[in-house]
């Protein structure tokens, strides 16, 4: 049964965010599918919708270019009048000491994980105020706040999320716009393999398992829909430190 409610979810080609429209799709959401380079897997989801009696459309997008971010809202907002909740799913790292990590690598993190993030914030606000409704979930990273060895620019970057979305909550709560974040554990991609380190083998839990990619989606969805929180960081394994 379709809602009337449209999402976007940027990073759709990735494992997470793929599991995010699915179940946003699911649930009778018309979703819109944002992707840069691995159009393959952003059509199987694509697909996956569809075979499942969902909508969904693919946007291809370079994150880092401001004016194609501009694009791709006006074009979204113009085929479906609307936007509901946008879910930030992108992520970008290498596994390189600080000392090792080369500008370029800096500055691709950087631009990528956090100015785009703002890029995208920056053209869906207007559009959010205008409604005096809107949800946003980023997903971060427990990185942002524990760093780890050989990430410095992947945590830099997600710790500059947190601010972002604190501030963007703060602005945007007397538009009843929510902006909330998730840290949804470790799951293999091709960014997380570079990052592997031993915090997030399974014994480090306190269940001794990571969780699962369609519990991550399932509790992004839920958070989207809470009406009355804001601001907030929601942790989703079980590590404790």
């Amino acid at each position: 049964m379709k809602t009337g409610l449209n999402v976007m979810v940027f990073g759709g080609s990735g494992v997470i965010g793929g599991a995010i429209a699915r179940v946003f799709g699911g649930q009778g959401w018309t979703v819109g599918l944002h992707y840069h380079q691995h159009q393959t897997a952003a059509k199987k989801t694509v697909a996956d919708i569809k075979k499942a009696g969902g909508a969904s459309h693919l946007y291809q997008a370079d994150i880092t270019d401001s004016s194609q971010i501009q694009t791709l809202v006006q074009r979204f907002i113009k085929s479906h009048f609307s936007l509901n909740v946008l879910v930030w799913a992108v992520g970008v790292g290498s596994s390189k000491l600080a000392i090792k990590t080369s500008p370029q690598d800096w500055s691709r993190t950087l631009h990528t994980n956090l100015t785009g993030a703002y890029t995208v914030l920056k053209n869906i606000g207007p559009i959010f105020e205008q409604q005096q409704d809107g949800s946003v979930v980023l997903v971060g990273s427990l990185s942002s706040e524990q760093g780890h060895e050989g990430q410095a620019a992947y945590a830099a970057s997600k710790a500059g999320l947190i601010g972002l979305m604190r501030t963007a909550a703060q602005e945007w709560g007397p538009f009843n716009i929510r902006v909330n974040m998730v840290f949804p554990g470790w799951h293999l991609s091709p960014t997380s393999e570079q990052g592997w380190h031993s915090a997030m083998e399974p014994r480090n839990h306190t269940l001794h398992r990571t969780p699962s990619v369609q519990y991550v989606a399932t509790s992004v969805y839920h958070l989207a829909l809470s009406p009355d929180t804001s601001g907030q960081i929601w942790n989703l394994d079980s590590r404790i430190w």
